[in-house]
């Protein structure tokens, strides 16, 4: 009898050992210093602690990973937002809209965090440095930089982009477009350098998917 009861308290034991540790599992979105993190019991967190990234906003919803930046206030605060915890590394779209205060892209600035899709329009941004971009060298198919002031772009490290389909530097500031940066982009379907008042130095070469362009006007 005794020994009956010696394995049902055993029993019982390990029970509520195993409904602990699935509890503990689950409830894990506390930090130590007592910031809630995204609730997210026993899903992978996919987006940084909001208050380390404002005034940037991530979402995750349908497996797409979004960040939105509009409200940053100076090129200073976007990097230190990118110095935050990121979870993951790979993002499904960045966007930056509307913005007057960042005037420079500076180099290195995503701090190695990749983008497939980058909407920056709307917005006082007239540079972007070299390797500004070079987190979004092998993820980025969908470049898009419509309506800025850009007078000044990376085009010598245009090649490294493997992924990338469509590219529009349509409505900026630039004076001077090397079609030759072009060449290699075996990915590239669609073009739009419109809206620039440039000139188009060299040719379209080395483009086996390339479809579409629409012109300089």
């Amino acid at each position: 009898m005794k020994s009956c009861i010696i394995i049902l308290v055993f029993l019982c034991a390990c029970v509520s050992c195993q409904i602990a540790d699935r509890r503990t599992t689950s409830d894990v979105h506390v930090k130590q210093d007592g910031r809630h993190q995204p609730e997210y019991y026993g899903y992978e967190q996919h987006c940084p602690d909001a208050e380390d990234i404002a005034p940037c906003v991530c979402t995750y919803e349908s497996f797409s990973l979004e960040l939105r930046c509009s409200r940053v206030e100076s090129e200073e605060q976007l990097k230190q937002i990118f110095k935050a915890d990121f979870p993951f590394k790979n993002f499904t779209h960045f966007y930056f809209e509307d913005n007057n205060n960042i005037k420079v892209l500076e180099a290195g600035v995503f701090n190695g965090i990749g983008f497939e899709n980058i909407h920056i329009y709307y917005n006082d941004l007239e540079v972007i440095e070299l390797q500004a971009l070079d987190s979004c060298y092998e993820t980025t198919t969908d470049l898009y930089l419509y309506y800025n002031k850009i007078t000044s772009f990376p085009f010598d490290e245009l090649s490294q982009f493997s992924k990338l389909s469509n590219f529009a530097l349509t409505g900026n500031s630039l004076s001077v477009i090397p079609a030759d940066a072009f060449h290699g982009l075996t990915a590239l379907e669609y073009l739009d350098i419109g809206g620039n008042n440039a000139d188009i130095v060299g040719t379209f070469q080395d483009l086996p998917n390339y479809y579409h362009t629409c012109p300089v006007h």
